[in-house]
C-alpha cells in the first residue's frame, strides 16, 4: 500500500491521487502512441532490424533532448507555469496525434520519395517526424515534477518517484490494453484517438488541478524564476555515470529477454504487448515498494537508503544470472516441467489458455520481475539520494533522464550491433551480470559490507556463471533440443536461425526465432515446392522472379524450374538464414541446397521485402511470399489490400502474384485487389492483371522439358505427379461483385491480432 504523501498546511488542497492519475494516464496513452507510431514508421523504414533500431533510437533521441530542456526550463519556472508547461505538452501531443495517421502513413509512406539503404537519412526523416510528440513527452516529467511543492525536498524526491511509478504503470497497462483490445478492435488509425481522448482527459484534469494550485507570494516567485547555477558535484557526476550505466544495462537486458522469450513463446503478434507490460509493471510495482521505503528520512537515514539501492543493484544483477541459470539447468531434467520442455521444442506456437499461463506468465516473471522491480525500487531510492536542493529538482530529474536515455540508446545499438553477432546472447548476458560486481565493489569502500562478505558474494556470483553455458549449449536448450549432434544454429542481430536434425542428420526442420518454418530436404515439403513452382510453370515467360523469404529455400527452389527464368529476387530480414542452410548442406551432404545456395540467378538481399519492392519500382513476372503465419508479428504487411495493390503495380504484362491464402481475409482482401485470381485447395492464391490461362497441356509441357526435370529430380521430387495431385483443385474464381466485410488492411490487420481459431481457412 502506499500512503498518501504529506504536505503542508497551505497546500492541503491539492489531490494527489487526482495528479497521480492525470500522469498514469498520460503514460498509457505515451505507450499506445508508441506501438502505433513505431508500426506507421515501419512501412516508410521496412521491418528488418536496421529500421526498427532506427525507430527506437528516433523515439529516445526526442525522449532525451525533452528531459533535458524540460529540467531546465522548470527550475527557471513557478508552479503555475510549469502545470501550464504540461498542459501545453499534453495539448501537443494530442494534436500531432490526431494528425499522425496523415504524417506518418499518408504523407511519408504513401508520398514521400525513397531514400534508398542509407541509415543516417532514413534516422534523420524518423526523428524529423518524431522529434515535437517524443520531445513534449519527455519535457512532462521534469515540469510536472515542480508543478506542486510538497513540504521537504525529501517529500518532492517521493513525489517524483510517484509520478514515475503511475506514468510506468500506465505505460504497462497501454502496452497491454493497446494490443489486446485497442488494435484487435479498432485498427491502428482509430486507436489514435482513444490516446487523443487520453490526452485530453490529462489537459482537463491539469486544469482543474491548477485551480486548487496554492496562491504564490513574491518571494516565492522571485526565487523560483531565477534558478541557482546547476554545478557537478562529486555526487551528482556519480550518479549520471550511474544512470548512464543503469540505461545500458537496462536496455540491453530487454533485448537479451525478449530474444530468449520470443524464442521460448513462440512468438505471434501479441507477445511483444505482454512481455512489454510485465517489464513495465514490474518496474512501476518496484518504484511503488521503493516509494513506500524512503517515506520518511528520519525514519530512513541517507546511508541507510544508499546501502540499500547498492544492495538492490548487486541483487539485480545477480538474480538475473541465477534465475538464467537455474533455467538452463532444469528445464530438460525436472520431470515436473516436461511439458514446457516439450512445448520448446514444438514446431508450432499455442496461445490456449492452459500453457499461456505458463509460457505468457510463470516464465516471463520468474525472468524479469525480480530484475525489473528493482529497477524501479532503485529509481526510487536514488531520486531520495539525489534531490538534496529543490532549486535543481527539475534539472537534476531532466538530466539524470537525459543520461539514462544517452546509456539506453548505446545499449540498444551495441547488444543489437556487436553484443548478439560477436559476442553472442549467452555470452552478453555473462557481462551484463557481472555488472553486480561492480556495486559489490562500492559496498566495500563505502564501508557498508566487509572484506570477507563481499569476496564471498563475488565467488558465488563467478560461480553461478560458470553454469550458464556457452552459445551453443544455451541455444540448443532453448529451443528444446536434447542432443547437440541434432541441432545447427546461427546468431547474429537479424535472428536466431536454427535447424533441428532428425537423429539420423538426413534431414531437419528450420527455425527461427523459435518458429517453425519448413521441413527438409525439399522431397519432405511438397507445399513449398508447389508455391513456388506452379505459378512459373503457369506463365509463359516467367524472366524475372521475386520470393519475400528464404526460410529453408524450398520456395526458391520451386521457383527456379523453368530455364526462362534469368533473374530470382529473394528478400530476407534474417540476414543468417543463408549461413544455417550451408551448415546443414554440408551436415546432411543435401547436395540440393547447395545448387539452390550457388544458383548463380539467385540474388540474396537482406531487406524487408515488401520494401525493397516498393522502392526499387522493379518490374517482375512473378512475386510471392514464402508463407507466414497470419499470427506472427509484421504479417499484417503482406497481406493486406495495400500489400497487395503493390505487387499489382509491380507485376509486368501478364505477370502473376502469388501469396499462402491461410484465413478467409486473405482470400477476401486477395480477390478485392486482383480482377483475375486462380485458387487452390485452401492452399495459393494466384492474382493477374491479365486473364491467367490454365492450360493444363502446355503446364504439363513445360514441367516435362529437360531443364525442369533436371532440376526437381536433383531434390527427389516427381514434379508431374505434385502438378496431379493439386490439379483438380486449382480453379479460377469469378471476379467480386460486392464489397467483402471481412478483409485485412496496413491500418486493421485483423489476421494478425485475431485469437479466433474461426478465422483459419475457415471457407469452401
Amino acid at each position: 500500500m502506499i500512503t498518501p504523501l504529506p504536505v503542508t498546511q497551505e497546500r492541503q488542497s491539492i489531490s494527489v491521487p487526482g495528479l497521480l492519475f492525470l500522469f498514469f494516464v498520460s503514460g498509457f496513452a505515451a505507450l499506445l502512441y508508441q506501438i502505433i507510431w513505431q508500426r506507421l514508421l515501419v512501412f516508410y523504414t521496412g521491418s528488418d532490424t536496421v529500421s526498427v533500431s532506427l525507430i527506437v533510437t528516433a523515439f529516445m533521441t526526442g525522449l532525451g533532448v525533452g528531459y533535458l530542456v524540460g529540467g531546465r526550463l522548470a527550475d527557471r519556472s513557478t508552479a503555475r507555469q510549469n502545470l501550464r508547461y504540461f498542459i501545453g505538452a499534453e495539448v501537443g501531443i494530442l494534436l500531432f496525434a490526431l494528425c499522425s495517421k496523415f504524417i506518418l502513413y499518408d504523407l511519408l509512406y504513401a508520398s514521400a520519395p525513397s531514400l534508398g539503404n542509407v541509415p543516417v537519412l532514413l534516422y534523420t526523416v524518423v526523428v524529423g517526424v518524431l522529434i515535437l510528440p517524443t520531445f513534449l513527452m519527455g519535457v512532462s516529467l521534469p515540469v510536472l515534477s515542480r508543478a506542486f511543492r510538497f513540504g521537504n525536498v525529501g517529500q518532492q524526491a517521493r513525489y517524483i518517484s510517484l509520478l514515475y511509478f503511475v506514468n510506468t504503470l500506465g505505460a504497462a497497462f497501454g502496452a497491454l490494453v493497446t494490443g489486446f483490445v485497442f488494435v484487435r478492435q479498432l485498427g491502428y488509425d482509430q486507436s489514435l484517438w482513444v490516446g487523443a481522448a487520453c490526452n485530453g482527459l490529462c489537459v482537463v484534469s491539469a486544469l482543474l488541478l491548477s485551480g486548487r494550485q496554492p496562491s504564490e507570494v513574491a518571494s516565492e516567485k522571485r526565487s523560483e524564476q531565477v534558478a541557482t547555477p546547476f554545478t557537478f558535484t562529486p555526487a551528482l557526476t556519480a550518479w549520471s555515470v550511474h544512470y548512464a550505466l543503469s540505461g545500458f544495462a537496462a536496455l540491453s537486458l530487454e533485448l537479451i529477454w525478449f530474444r530468449i522469450l520470443e524464442t521460448l513463446i513462440k512468438s505471434v503478434s501479441l507477445t511483444f504487448a505482454v512481455l512489454l507490460a510485465i517489464y513495465l509493471g514490474s518496474m512501476a510495482i518496484g518504484t511503488a515498494a521503493g516509494t513506500y521505503l524512503c517515506r520518511s528520512a528520519a525514519q530512513r537515514t541517507a546511508a541507510w537508503r544508499e546501502r540499500a539501492f547498492l544492495l538492490a543493484q548487486v541483487t539485480l544483477y545477480a538474480y538475473t544470472a541465477v534465475s538464467m541459470a537455474v533455467f538452463i539447468n532444469v528445464i530438460d531434467r525436472l520431470p515436473a516441467l516436461r511439458f514446457l520442455w516439450d512445448y520448446f521444442g514444438s514446431y508450432e506456437p499455442t496461445i490456449g489458455w492452459q500453457i499461456s499461463v505458463y509460457i505468457y506468465g510463470a516464465v516471463p516473471l520468474f525472468l524479469l520481475f525480480v530484475p525489473t522491480f528493482l529497477m524501479g525500487l532503485s529509481f526510487s531510492l536514488s531520486q531520495s539520494l539525489v534531490q538534496t536542493t529543490y532549486s535543481e529538482v527539475g534539472r537534476r530529474v531532466g538530466w539524470l533522464q537525459f543520461i539514462n536515455i544517452i546509456g539506453s540508446a548505446v545499449g540498444a545499438w551495441a547488444t543489437t550491433w556487436v553484443g548478439f553477432p560477436s559476442l553472442g546472447t549467452a555470452v552478453l548476458l555473462k557481462i551484463i551480470a557481472l555488472f553486480s560486481l561492480l556495486y559489490l565493489l562500492l559496498l566495500l569502500v563505502r564501508r557498508y559490507w566487509a572484506m570477507m562478505p563481499t569476496v564471498l558474494a563475488a565467488g558465488a556470483l563467478v560461480g553461478v556463471l560458470m553454469l550458464i553455458p556457452g552459445n551453443d549449449r544455451f541455444w540448443q536448450v532453448i529451443n528444446g533440443v536434447s542432443s547437440a549432434g541434432q541441432f545447427l544454429y546461427h546468431e547474429n542481430e537479424s535472428a536466431v536461425s536454427v535447424i533441428k536434425l532428425a537423429p539420423d542428420q538426413k534431414s531437419g526442420i528450420v527455425f527461427v526465432n523459435g518458429l517453425g518454418q519448413s521441413g527438409m530436404p525439399y522431397l519432405h515439403d511438397e507445399v513449398h515446392t508447389l508455391l513456388g513452382a506452379l505459378p512459373v510453370l503457369i506463365h509463359p515467360n516467367p524472366r524475372r522472379v521475386a520470393v519475400i523469404g528464404l526460410g529453408s529455400a524450398g520456395t526458391v527452389n520451386g521457383i527456379a524450374g523453368r530455364a526462362e527464368t534469368k533473374r530470382i529476387d529473394c528478400f530476407e530480414i534474417a540476414s543468417n538464414q543463408a549461413l544455417v542452410l550451408a551448415k546443414y548442406a554440408t551436415r546432411a551432404g543435401d547436395t540440393a541446397v547447395w545448387s539452390v545456395l550457388g544458383d548463380p540467378r539467385l540474388h540474396l538481399i537482406f531487406r524487408d521485402g515488401r520494401y525493397a519492392i516498393r522502392n526499387q519500382a522493379v518490374q517482375y513476372d512473378v512475386i510471392e511470399a514464402d508463407a507466414l503465419r497470419p499470427s506472427s508479428a509484421f504479417s499484417g504487411n503482406i497481406y493486406s489490400k495495400e500489400y497487395f495493390e503493390l505487387l499489382r503495380s509491380r507485376l509486368a504484362p501478364q505477370g502473376l502474384a502469388v501469396t499462402w491464402c491461410p484465413t478467409v481475409r486473405v482470400l477476401n482482401t486477395f480477390r478485392l485487389v486482383f480482377p483475375y485470381v486462380a485458387y487452390c485447395d485452401k492452399l495459393m492464391l494466384i492474382g493477374s492483371n491479365q486473364p491467367i490461362s490454365l492450360n493444363w497441356p502446355q503446364i504439363d509441357q513445360r514441367a516435362a522439358s529437360a531443364f525442369s526435370q533436371h532440376h526437381y529430380g536433383r531434390s527427389g521430387i516427381a514434379v508431374e505427379a505434385l502438378l496431379a495431385k493439386y490439379k483438380p483443385t486449382l480453379k479460377l474464381l469469378p471476379r467480386l461483385t460486392e464489397m467483402p466485410k471481412e478483409i485485412n488492411t496496413d491500418l486493421f490487420p485483423k489476421d494478425e491480432y485475431s485469437l479466433r481459431g474461426r478465422d483459419k481457412l475457415a471457407f469452401d
